[in-house]
């Protein structure tokens, strides 16, 4: 299987044409917690793509354009955000739900089903928290004929990337050390390129199989992170790890660092 994200990027949702409906919430209710805080809710939408695909505003930005797909615009999330409750926004992380039935297309769904309860409020937090601003990109995507077809009958093979995994339950709060810590990391972070399970997508790809991570030091590791620089200097093989790695992952502490590297070496 083809990893969405090696081909068309970190595309987020709502990427769809159908039109605005209002505002929805999720049938089963948020689990209750502490209130999200929007500070680490931009740390958290940092690490897991949000502003890489819409913009450190999140005003939303063309992603990409070609014959295949057409038209693929990362929304504005200041006006989408409109059109959810907080429930309906922890609805669209975890079960890819979107406000009018839509496919979320390209958002990684098999990735943010991991996401703990707590770390949905903070991202709703920090989103609620954005002014309102003006985007300058298309206001919906315009697939291809080709697209919009197998997106229809289901028949497009990255559809699956797009829904949870029956019967996932996600925590109500992030593990804190440890190799639960590195596991949530990875799974959260990293799964979205490297496959659902961490072991590629097999075929000359710069997502491989995590056990790669064996081959680093820790010092190297933390580099990788950090910098995206790989353990024998400069940049991965198609720059796109070097270039997540330097945007999303700087954001990781020392300390969740070396949690993943432990889990990653434990596999």
């Amino acid at each position: 299987m083809v990893c969405v994200w090696l081909v068309v990027g970190l595309v987020s949702a709502c990427t769809s044409q159908a039109p605005e409906a209002p505002a929805v919430a999720a049938s089963t209710p948020v689990a209750l917690g502490p209130p999200g805080d929007p500070v680490e809710g931009l740390r958290v939408a940092t690490r897991v793509g949000c502003n890489g695909c819409h913009g450190a505003d999140a005003a939303g930005r063309v992603f990409l354009e070609d014959p295949a797909q057409g038209l693929i615009v990362a929304p504005n999330l200041t006006e989408r955000r409109h059109l959810y409750t907080d429930d309906g926004l922890a609805a669209l992380l975890h079960e890819g739900r979107t406000h009018d039935g839509h496919v979320p297309w390209s958002m990684p769904i098999q990735m943010f089903q991991h996401l703990s309860h707590q770390e949905v409020r903070d991202i709703t937090a920090w989103l609620r928290s954005l002014p309102d601003v003006a985007g300058s990109a298309p206001e919906a995507s315009a697939w291809s004929p080709e697209l919009t077809a197998t997106i229809a009958d289901g028949s497009h093979e990255w559809l699956p990337d797009m829904k949870p995994s029956p019967g996932n339950v996600p925590p109500a709060a992030p593990p804190t050390e440890g190799l639960a810590l590195g596991r949530h990391l990875a799974f959260t972070s990293c799964s979205e390129c490297h496959a659902w399970d961490l072991n590629g997508w097999g075929g000359p790809t710069d997502a491989p199989n995590l056990v790669v991570a064996k081959a680093y030091t820790l010092e190297q590791f933390t580099r990788l992170m950090r910098t995206g620089e790989v353990a024998a200097g400069g940049q991965s093989a198609s720059g796109m790890m070097s270039k997540v790695a330097a945007s999303r992952y700087s954001v990781l502490t020392d300390a969740e660092i070396a949690a993943l590297k432990v889990y990653l070496d434990s596999r």
